[in-house]
């Protein structure tokens, strides 16, 4: 009788992130259970799930508890992260985390300098990596200095998505500011939520001069899957995440990553967003990604790079599956993309071009962020959320901020409403 496989644990069971590893998975064969801090989410509805285990509160001591609880139930697991937070538990509590599942992960000291937003610019300045011009604010006294001397427009975010940031700033992921009395208009004090926060002088262009590369690393350092791709809209427009995504080569890009990788000793996920400046064409680094897959991964392995399946393997000592060649893939966002498009053309703020082109591609394989090999269950589930929030805001109240945007540079906090916060970009 063949041993049963071991089981792959996905921690972010509740993301689109966490759905995509899942999906992404079920070729192999193995059962997949979902951790998640939101049982009822949308993702959490697929049927790609073998079984969801609850997180009771977004802690340490919680997620760690939900670990065990799947380890008593299902057996020792392979570990896959698929949020922000869980990356940092996973760092800090390493050995306890050791004695219930594998996982792939460098030691914190290599982890911590691309997680923290606020150590990530002083070491990639130390190794000449290009990154936009940059303070890194601990204080409101801070904070008032670098807006009082830098060059607007700027984005500020914290130094990780952390719980409360979520709490307060479900959608956005970054700010963007034209002007300090921007601040006044976010209805919460930023060292309220962070204790330090990243400011950097905006790149000017549009979304769709942002490009990405998804890698997968093995404990050796070896690159096993790479895809670069390009974001063609965001949600929301200018500082979210992607809406509509394609595949595209860029050797720059995936170069320019893997010396990132390298300089840090990273193994296992990996990622870099950078965005093109239409002032002088140069790439500047905006964030990378480590210890998860991004939000688009789904794009990866529709594009023939199973990012999951080479973590689960890599994480058990299996053998990688043999490469497959790379084949052109859209990647939507089911509930971003309309409203992207809707608040960035009344912006002025598409590339319509890329934008009919992505649509029309022929001959690719396309995935959505709630899409799992043709199970529509979740993206039913995030429309009728989506809904939900609508009408319960009064359908004026939720259009109101569309129609009535005084500038192209309005606060971002007057865009419409969005789900459940998504981590990644």
């Amino acid at each position: 009788m063949d041993p049963q496989p071991v089981p792959a644990f996905v921690a972010g069971a509740d993301t689109p992130t966490g759905l995509a590893v899942a999906a992404a998975l079920q070729d192999e064969g193995v059962p997949v259970i979902g951790l998640a801090a939101d049982p009822r989410a949308p993702a959490c509805r697929a049927t790609a799930w073998t079984a969801i285990v609850p997180v009771a509160a977004p802690g340490a001591a919680d997620w760690l508890a939900a670990l065990r609880t799947a380890h008593a139930r299902h057996g020792r697991g392979a570990l896959l992260i698929a949020d922000d937070a869980v990356v940092r538990i996973v760092g800090e509590h390493r050995a306890e985390v050791d004695a219930l599942a594998d996982v792939v992960l460098p030691g914190w000291e290599q982890v911590e300098p691309l997680l923290d937003k606020t150590a990530f610019h002083a070491w990639a300045t130390g190794h000449g990596f290009p990154v936009p011009a940059t303070a890194v604010v601990s204080s409101p006294i801070e904070l008032a200095e670098a807006l009082a001397t830098m060059r607007y427009p700027l984005v500020v975010k914290p130094f990780e998505r952390t719980t409360a940031w979520q709490a307060v700033s479900k959608r956005d992921k970054v700010r963007r500011i034209d002007s300090a009395s921007d601040l006044d208009t976010w209805g919460f004090r930023p060292f309220d939520v962070a204790d330090r926060y990243v400011v950097q002088e905006w790149i000017p262009g549009l979304d769709s001069d942002v490009w990405f590369c998804l890698t997968y690393r093995d404990r050796s350092g070896r690159p096993v899957v790479t895809r670069t791709g390009r974001k063609i809209t965001q949600w929301p427009v200018d500082t979210g995440s992607s809406a509509l995504a394609v595949t595209a080569d860029h050797p720059q890009l995936e170069a320019l990553t893997h010396r990132v990788l390298d300089a840090a000793g990273h193994v296992g996920f990996g990622s870099l967003e950078v965005r093109r400046s239409s002032r002088d064409g140069k790439l500047y680094i905006t964030e990378p990604t480590v210890g998860r897959p991004n939000l688009q991964s789904a794009l990866a392995t529709a594009a023939g790079a199973n990012l999951a399946v080479a973590a689960y393997r890599d994480a058990l000592g299996l053998p990688q599956p043999e490469p497959v060649r790379p084949r052109p893939a859209v990647w939507v966002h089911e509930s971003g993309l309309p409203r992207s498009l809707v608040v960035g053309a009344l912006r002025g703020r598409l590339d319509v071009v890329e934008i009919v082109a992505a649509l029309a591609r022929r001959g690719t394989t396309r995935v959505g962020a709630f899409g799992a090999a043709g199970d529509r269950t979740p993206v039913r589930a995030e429309w009728r959320r989506l809904a939900g929030r609508l009408l319960r805001r009064g359908e004026q109240r939720a259009l109101e901020p569309v129609v009535t945007l005084p500038n192209p540079r309005a606060p971002i906090d007057q865009q419409v409403d969005t789900p459940a916060p998504e981590p990644t970009s």
